[in-house]
């Protein structure tokens, strides 16, 4: 490039490569620039200077212009124009794309307003053009992406233009809003202010849920009981915003939401125990508000409850003047259970003592493990899409008891009832009437099963 100053134009190269025709092509009418090693076509209008980097060694292939093509891009107000090679992959052309993402989607302008696939991206450049050395219009669409809480079905709305309102966002899902309310935030499961502006959000995945399948939640500080969010009544005469997060939120998702120091604060519930913070909001389903302190130094004692019967754990941290009564309500609600079906033992020890207190067992512990026993024998399964729930039961419990406590912990509403049927999981696939009970069924399986296995089905479906 010596031959050439700095400030000299690839258009002006370009002249001067046309007068040497006796050792170039002289079919070849016009010429462009490639970079090799971005595999970038260098603007016309661009100097020498501005293009190569003077310390470094740069490749740059002269090239037929006819192999080449102009591509317009248009995302809502921003505009850019590149030229790249016909045989380029669309996938690569997107690397270059200033404001082209992976939550993006690729629409075709002018011709047939054709949405690209996975697959036509992979496609070359010149199989979307119509008419030879004709520019290519692309628009770069949002893609949102919004999962049904209940059944899992995945929608997805293309956007041209983020500013629009979640309410606005809820309408394009073509569900019944009376049914489906609420759209949540898919990191903390924050249900979102329905005119809150799409724009304002740095997300594109989302979560739809109803109303039974989110919780309100109030928090105070423990220093002066201020509260930051309060419930419906006071929100209403203060005009404070109060939040609302799906049942699957957990207690992390309410730390980071509300940005606590994990390290240094913590939320107390009841005013007696700190959930661990994988622990999630469905525990607490039958609270209207559930409502949380904010408290600078963790409860002294953690205690772990093993629940061998479901193969599940979980922890809190409490105080040591806690009886043991309170420590089964607890743990009965968190598992979401009925505490007179279970009791606590440690070490192979019934708690039978329900006023006896953690410091009355060892008053230095600072860590104390039980284990869940059921008061029953006979449980029953119940499998329902990918779920599988254990129910502790006897003969005289009725299948619409099982039923409506299923109901509620897979949060389906009761007057959806006839939707759904019982089937016994035995060789005959036998129908359950939920007007039996549990002795009347239990001949359909093995006399020695201490398990009555049943399967709800939406009849819908």
């Amino acid at each position: 490039m010596n031959l050439f100053y700095p400030t000299t134009k690839w258009q002006q190269i370009n002249l001067w490569l046309k007068t040497l025709s006796h050792i170039i092509d002289s079919s070849i009418n016009d010429y462009a620039f490639l970079m090799r090693a971005k595999n970038i076509i260098i603007n016309d209008n661009q100097t020498i200077s501005s293009t190569i980097d003077q310390t470094t060694s740069m490749t740059i292939d002269v090239i037929n212009r006819n192999t080449i093509i102009e591509v317009n891009f248009t995302y809502e107000a921003n505009n850019q124009s590149i030229y790249a090679l016909k045989s380029m992959k669309i996938s690569s052309l997107l690397n270059l794309i200033d404001f082209y993402s992976d939550d993006c989607l690729l629409r075709m302008k002018e011709i047939n307003e054709q949405i690209l696939t996975e697959d036509d991206l992979q496609k070359s450049i010149d199989t979307y053009s119509t008419i030879e050395n004709q520019s290519i219009h692309f628009q770069i669409l949002n893609s949102v992406q919004i999962i049904k809480y209940d059944d899992k079905e995945q929608i997805k709305i293309p956007l041209s233009n983020r500013n629009i309102t979640i309410q606005q966002l809820l309408n394009l899902t073509d569900k019944s809003i009376d049914i489906y309310k609420y759209l949540a935030t898919n990191d903390t499961k924050k249900i979102i202010n329905p005119n809150e502006k799409l724009s304002n959000l740095n997300q594109t995945k989302f979560i739809l849920v109803k109303e039974n399948e989110t919780c309100l939640v109030s928090i105070k500080k423990s220093d002066d009981l201020q509260l930051i969010y309060n419930n419906e009544e006071q929100e209403q005469e203060k005009n404070k915003q109060y939040q609302r997060f799906t049942i699957s939120a957990t207690i992390a998702d309410i730390n980071k939401e509300n940005q606590l120091d994990i390290l240094h604060q913590y939320l107390l519930c009841s005013n007696d125990f700190v959930p661990s913070t994988d622990i999630q909001l469905l525990s607490f389903q039958f609270e209207s508000l559930i409502q949380f302190t904010v408290i600078d130094q963790n409860l002294p004692v953690l205690v772990i409850i093993q629940n061998d019967k479901e193969n599940k754990s979980i922890q809190f941290n409490c105080r040591l003047s806690i009886t043991i009564k309170r420590l089964c309500e607890i743990v009965c609600q968190l598992f979401n259970i009925n505490d007179k079906d279970f009791y606590l033992n440690m070490n192979d020890i019934t708690l039978n003592d329900d006023d006896i207190s953690l410091e009355d067992i060892d008053k230095n512990m600072t860590q104390i493990q039980f284990q869940m026993i059921s008061k029953t024998t006979i449980y029953c399964s119940i499998m329902y899409s990918n779920q599988n729930i254990t129910l502790p039961c006897n003969d005289d419990t009725s299948i619409m008891a099982i039923v409506k406590e299923i109901f509620q912990k897979l949060h389906i509403s009761e007057n959806d009832m006839n939707m759904y049927e019982l089937i016994a999981l035995n060789d005959d696939q036998t129908q359950i009437s939920f007007d039996l009970s549990i002795d009347d069924i239990r001949q359909l399986f093995p006399i020695d099963s201490t398990t009555v296995s049943l399967q709800l089905k939406n009849i819908n479906e």
